[in-house]
């Protein structure tokens, strides 16, 4: 009798011992290769195979329902229910065009059942690592229902990434099966815990100094447009902690953002900081890291075209206003951030409309910084008077 003859003859309930034979010699040192016997199959033995694992799998829940494990009851091993997920997440990986899966989808659902429905205990990380595994399988073979075990597969990523003390590899997976989240409703109750966990990647320093995580937190700017406003709301609140990683992330978002969700990028977080850094008190504690965002990732880059029209379009509504208004402090701060900008202007217009636009600034600028230094010897003067009268 050939391998592939005995594995789908143990695969029934009086022969179940055998089964689990031939899945102990998967991962063992004599070693048999479960995914090769399978890919070996005819078509019509591997569906057979599905089916009498099914039919199997009911068996054992029915023996050992998974909501008692918890209640002391250890799995025997006869019935250890790794030994499934060992054989579904190698049946996924040999799947031909033609195959009928059903038997295979419902082996999926139950395993899958496990992990949602069930709270495990400890003892079983073995199993919930290779449902993990088969949910991941099964989201990137593009398999029917793929969006629900892809949304299992990464809420535990998310999770895990969390838990782990080196989260690296995790990390890793998470931003594999970033595409999930483009299935997800962003307005579903359901999806509420995703959010909040994804809104914590932002506090993770792990996550702003891995490539991976930077990446994934860059994407997260374009999963929804609404969205955006709560990432900058989170990152915000945490402003003076900001590093300059959390500059990277909103200037490569921005750069890599299509037209609708860049425009709200620059319209909620961008133009926000430079608002923040013109009306903001100096003694702020956030005021030089809003500063931080504007001067040191994007002034810097106003070389690059895109760059350059952009500061212009969101200085124009606020910026001339403000180096004019009757508070010092605010005329004090639009002229420091207009000097570092300088010149303001769209890279669009003709060389005769540019220079005439940067010789009004230029004149602008000299008037400002006569009347800013006539204030501050004023001022000076004040106190002078001040501490001679005491």
């Amino acid at each position: 009798m050939s391998k592939r003859e005995a594995f789908l003859d143990a695969a029934c309930k009086q022969n179940v011992e055998d089964f689990l034979h031939f899945i102990r010699l998967h991962d063992k040192t004599e070693p048999l290769d479960v995914e090769e016997v399978v890919h070996e199959m005819p078509r019509e033995q591997r569906q057979s195979l599905w089916g009498k694992l099914a039919s199997l799998l009911q068996d054992v829940l029915q023996e050992l329902p998974p909501e008692h494990w918890d209640e002391g009851m250890e799995v025997e091993s006869a019935v250890d229910p790794v030994s499934f997920t060992v054989l579904a997440s190698v049946s996924v990986k040999v799947l031909e065009d033609g195959d009928t899966y059903c038997s295979l989808l419902q082996i999926a659902h139950r395993l899958h059942g496990w992990y949602v429905l069930v709270s495990l205990p400890v003892s079983e990380a073995p199993l919930q690592l290779r449902i993990h595994t088969l949910c991941e399988a099964w989201w990137k073979n593009n398999l029917k229902e793929k969006e629900k075990f892809g949304r299992t597969a990464f809420l535990i990523s998310l999770k895990k990434s969390f838990m782990l003390k080196k989260p690296g590899a995790e990390i890793q997976r998470l931003w594999s099966l970033h595409n999930v989240l483009l299935s997800l409703d962003y307005t579903s109750e359901d999806n509420k815990q995703i959010i909040d966990l994804l809104l914590q990647c932002f506090h993770r320093p792990l996550f702003l100094k891995n490539d991976d995580g930077k990446r994934f937190l860059v994407f997260l700017f374009s999963w929804n447009v609404n969205f955006i406003s709560t990432i900058h709301g989170t990152i915000k609140n945490q402003l003076e902690a900001i590093t300059t990683h959390v500059m990277e992330i909103y200037f490569r978002a921005w750069n890599k953002a299509s037209e609708d969700f860049q425009r709200q990028i620059e319209n909620i977080c961008i133009q926000d900081f430079m608002q923040n850094a013109v009306f903001l008190h100096r003694t702020s504690p956030v005021h030089a890291k809003v500063r931080q965002v504007i001067v040191n990732y994007f002034h810097k880059r106003k070389d690059v075209h895109e760059v350059d029209k952009m500061l212009c379009n969101l200085y124009k509504p606020f910026l001339w206003k403000a180096l004019s208004v009757p508070n010092y402090e605010v005329r004090a701060n639009a002229t420091l951030l207009f000097s570092e900008a300088f010149p303001v202007h769209d890279p669009d217009q003709s060389s005769r409309t540019t220079d005439e636009a940067i010789q009004k600034q230029l004149e602008t600028a000299m008037v400002r910084i006569i009347k800013e230094i006539q204030r501050h010897f004023e001022l000076k003067k004040e106190k002078n008077l001040i501490s001679i009268k005491i």
